[in-house]
């Protein structure tokens, strides 16, 4: 992906005013209590909250959510996938509240993983539409109705549109970068590529976004793949089965993209709209990481909240592996190449090649890291190492996942012919 910064961005920005009349704009009675707020959970409560509940990261999330405007959100379903730390108590906290939105919390008793808390979720959701939201995210005071306002009117024009993806922030509340329209929301088999860029403006957008047709929103941009923050059709989503499975990855790294394969696949469609006014900024909670300081956004107070960006960000960055699906630098590694590789074939042995091919020039040869929360690049024999290690367990799931996989002869020959074609000895016993 290729981002770049514009001048023009800041002015384009600007003329995205929110304030009462954006959020008037957006009112429609027929969306009252459309939405229904999913969030699954697991260990992001590290702090008692009888002393300190407004350091705990699901706390933001809530927070935001429950303050967001307008009467489109109808409720938040959080699902504890088997924390260990204060998150039953902090949940407690939010079920006493007398708030306007109820806060509903399911408990699973062990940790099944994000895919299984969101499908316990979205089974006990009762809205038309879900949105999906990370317990480290803070929504922007509009995002709700705006993500409902949009898919409303999607729906009108394109029936089968089954997903509005929001855009996020790392560690910021705006984007910063600009990149091309054709290279956001993009998966290209052929070449096993994909680019997100969610966190991006899209370079046909300036300097004058145009807006969606009946309201004040930015207009959406249809894309092939979708990320964790987003809105959902539940028809939709219960069509295909729900959310895929991704227990085999603590990372749990593909799951949206199987997730968008199954919904393109059933014919439905899946949109991303990029108006910052409807997004989340993305803490990363347990991750020091190597991100961009937000610059003067961090000074600013996050509504909802009441925190400064900054604040939270300190909160965030100090490390924290059994948090979410936070895993450490090592797992992380093989966790990448190996579930990449394996989605990658599962869609085309070829596209699992190129692949595996790219990932060592790039990541073994060349030394690229594909996360910012990577803290340091580990030295080549590492790289070489966490290489193998991941195509092998890309192979076990390949091999375990009949729906997901290839026969095992199959696999073994597409190993043979990518170590073959890097000068490896060939990856076996896995």
């Amino acid at each position: 992906m290729t981002t770049h910064f514009d001048s023009s961005l800041d002015e384009a920005l600007a003329a995205l005013a929110a304030g009462p009349d954006f959020t008037r704009a957006l009112h429609h009675p027929d969306l009252d209590g459309s939405v229904s707020a999913v969030i699954a959970t697991y260990n992001r409560c590290p702090h008692d909250p009888g002393t300190r509940l407004a350091d705990n990261p699901l706390a933001w999330a809530l927070d935001s959510l429950l303050a967001q405007h307008g009467t489109a959100l109808g409720e938040v379903v959080v699902v504890d996938d088997g924390s260990t730390d204060h998150t039953p108590a902090v949940l407690r906290c939010y079920q006493r509240k007398a708030a306007r939105v109820p806060v509903r919390v399911l408990r699973l008793s062990v940790r099944r993983g994000v895919t299984a808390a969101r499908n316990a979720g979205l089974g006990a959701a009762r809205g038309r539409w879900v949105l999906f939201s990370d317990d480290d995210c803070v929504s922007a005071p509009d995002q709700v109705a705006g993500a409902a306002h949009v898919m409303g009117r999607l729906q009108r024009e394109d029936p089968a549109a089954a997903a509005v993806m929001l855009p996020f922030y790392y560690r910021d509340i705006r984007p910063r970068h600009v990149v091309a329209a054709s290279e956001l929301g993009r998966l290209e088999v052929g070449q096993a590529r994909l680019w997100a860029g969610f966190h991006a403006w899209p370079g046909a957008y300036l300097p004058d976004p145009p807006l969606l047709a009946g309201g004040p929103v930015v207009a959406p941009l249809p894309v092939q793949v979708i990320a964790g923050t987003a809105l959902m059709d539940a028809a939709a989503l219960a069509a295909i089965g729900g959310c895929a499975d991704a227990s085999a990855w603590r990372s749990a790294y593909p799951e949206h993209l199987y997730l968008s394969a199954d919904l393109t696949d059933a014919g439905y469609t899946l949109y991303h709209c990029p108006d910052p006014r409807l997004g989340a900024a993305h803490l990363k909670f347990g991750a020091a990481g190597r991100f961009t300081p937000p610059g003067r956004t961090g000074d600013e107070n996050l509504p909802g909240v009441g925190r400064t960006l900054a604040e939270l960000i300190d909160l965030a960055r100090r490390p924290a592996d059994d948090t979410g699906n936070r895993v450490p630098d090592e797992l992380f590694h093989p966790e990448m190449v190996g579930s990449f590789f394996a989605f990658w074939a599962w869609r085309s042995p070829q596209a699992g090649h190129r692949w595996a091919v790219r990932v060592w020039e790039e990541f073994v040869i060349d030394g690229q890291v594909y996360s910012q929360t990577v803290t340091t690049v580990p030295p080549r024999p590492a790289r070489q190492e966490a290489w193998r290690e991941g195509l092998a367990r890309g192979a076990r799931f390949l091999a375990d996942t009949p729906a997901r996989g290839l026969p095992d002869g199959q696999v073994q020959h597409l190993l043979n012919e990518v170590c073959a074609t890097v000068g490896q000895p060939p990856i076996t016993g896995w």
